[in-house]
């Protein structure tokens, strides 16, 4: 349990946000609005589940949060100075040095895609003869790298540019490859928006799950040990009444891996 004399040291710079009421501390992330359905605009209804998570979580604890969109650079760099408190979510390997809850707040794992096909995936060594798409920047696994690697151009068509997933759904429908690679959450939620169709089916995931944080400022240690603390109480809080759970359902996301 934190001193009561170190709480009192941080709570008057928990009123830092000129619109919050007096009574009311609170805490700046920020995040890129394309990054749905993890954080998406501001300005939206649906900000994101891990917003949205983020933000009930500190409710639970009488925080408010006040969220922004930045480029995902641009707040790390802000965070890492210490201007806002924190970005979210973050790999712990994007950002080693910043403090961290205990507890992630998303999970990122890549699943193969396919419409009218009996073919999984259960290791690169299934690959063999299945044409597929991959979004170009990306990290799968070590082993699923190197195999795109030694590969793309001939079984893995590399896409470039925007609205990817989009792209790639219409090309395995129009039989260009046969699958494709994506994150799964994001499917759920394109496929819950119309945004593909619903026709497609899950065909097997790499095992690999990388999980996503509240990553908070090296800058102001006290401050964020604080808030990463208080972001575990309220996740534990909500958790016991299944909100995320509720959260997750909106964005059509169908499994929470943690």
């Amino acid at each position: 349990m934190i001193h009561s004399r170190l709480i009192a040291l941080i709570m008057p710079s928990l009123l830092s946000a000129s619109h919050a009421t007096a009574q009311t501390p609170t805490i700046s992330i920020a995040a890129p609005e394309y990054w749905c359905p993890y954080a998406c605009s501001a300005q939206d209804e649906l900000q994101g589940f891990a917003i949205e998570i983020t933000r009930a979580a500190f409710k639970a604890v009488n925080i408010e949060v006040i969220y922004s969109n930045k480029p995902y650079d641009r707040a790390l760099a802000e965070v890492k100075l210490g201007k806002i408190d924190g970005v979210v979510p973050t790999f712990k390997d994007e950002a080693p040095d910043f403090i961290y809850p205990q507890k992630s707040i998303s999970s990122t794992q890549y699943c193969f895609y396919t419409l009218n096909s009996r073919w999984r995936y259960s290791g690169v060594g299934s690959i063999k003869g299945t044409e597929f798409g991959v979004t170009s920047g990306y990290a799968y696994s070590p082993e699923m790298d190197i195999f795109i690697n030694n590969n793309k151009g001939q079984q893995v068509q590399v896409l470039h540019g925007e609205d990817i997933p989009k792209r790639m759904y219409q090309m395995v429908k129009n039989n260009r490859f046969h699958a494709f690679l994506e994150d799964t959450r994001l499917i759920d939620f394109l496929v819950e928006t119309r945004s593909i169709g619903g026709d497609l089916k899950r065909s097997g995931c790499i095992d690999i799950i990388n999980h996503g944080f509240l990553a908070l400022s090296p800058a102001n240690k006290v401050r964020s040990t604080y808030l990463s603390k208080q972001f575990d109480k309220g996740l534990l809080a909500i958790s016991l009444k299944n909100i995320p759970k509720i959260i997750l359902k909106k964005y059509g996301i169908k499994d929470h891996s943690k």
